[in-house]
């Protein structure tokens, strides 16, 4: 049985644009304006942070790990891994290596192309692999 194309579409979002860093498959793949979450983008504005995320860890990589659809949505498991190597505001590159998981929905308009994706991953896991201690904020249940 041949694979949904929005699946297709989905796995060379995952391997082109962030594996490999290639930010021209973005504008095929996203509507010219489309939802991450509630926050309203574009395939050219959506580049910048890839391309940002990339300058921190050049070897960045997707793998896809599973894969689910219905008929409004693709859902992906993804794992991410990646090294270090360049700087964010608060933190210098570490060198160290991290590893961590994302789930992401994918929904479609009519052409195939990408009208709303939410995306879910563990940044606070991703941060204490790259030694930030993370405290609780004051005032809080544990506060």
């Amino acid at each position: 049985m041949d694979e949904d194309p929005r699946v297709q579409s989905v796995r060379r979002y995952w391997d082109e644009a962030w594996s490999q860093g290639g930010v021209e498959v973005l504008s095929e793949f996203y509507a010219a304006t489309y939802r991450e979450n509630d926050e309203l983008l574009t395939p050219e504005s959506f580049a910048g942070h890839l391309l940002r995320w990339r300058e921190k860890f050049p070897d960045f990589r997707v793998d896809v790990d599973r894969v689910w659809t219905t008929p409004e949505a693709v859902i992906t498991r993804v794992v991410y891994s990646g090294t270090h190597s360049g700087d964010f505001t608060f933190l210098p590159a570490t060198g160290r290596a991290v590893r961590c998981s994302g789930l992401d929905a994918f929904e479609f308009d009519t052409s195939g192309k990408v009208v709303q994706h939410w995306h879910e991953t563990d940044h606070w896991e991703l941060f204490e692999q790259l030694g930030v201690e993370i405290g609780r904020a004051s005032g809080g249940p544990e506060g």
